[in-house]
């Protein structure tokens, strides 16, 4: 039957885990996973960043696309996101990500996220 194979998540009443990020401990960020594999690199999540909160510079392995529910995003190229926009970034892609007022988005990864150092962004 159909309710056995689906997720219906509701961004208000999502179980939020604070990210533990050993890059950048203590960042004030926050996600709950809807389907992403670590090991694969794929699936989606609800992503939470607080007011001033910052992402690690990564490179995306596979296509990473996102879409703003609410607040911005400010990319490492100054590009700013605002609520309604849908990114799509190809593979090979490297970011980091800096959240001024907080935001929260959806996440879909298609590939494998690694850690780089900001000097290679």
């Amino acid at each position: 039957m159909l309710r056995d194979l689906k997720t219906v998540i509701n961004v208000d009443a999502a179980n939020w885990v604070k990210l533990d990020n050993p890059v950048l401990p203590g960042e004030d960020v926050w996600w709950h996973n809807i389907s992403y594999d670590r090991e694969t690199g794929q699936g989606s999540y609800l992503y939470k960043m607080g007011p001033g909160a910052r992402s690690n510079p990564h490179q995306h392995c596979g296509p990473e696309e996102f879409f703003m529910l609410e607040g911005e995003l400010t990319d490492c190229d100054g590009h700013v996101y605002r609520k309604g926009d849908f990114v799509s970034l190809a593979a090979g892609s490297k970011h980091d990500s800096t959240s001024h007022s907080g935001c929260t988005i959806i996440v879909t990864h298609r590939g494998i996220v690694k850690d780089i150092d900001k000097k290679d962004l």
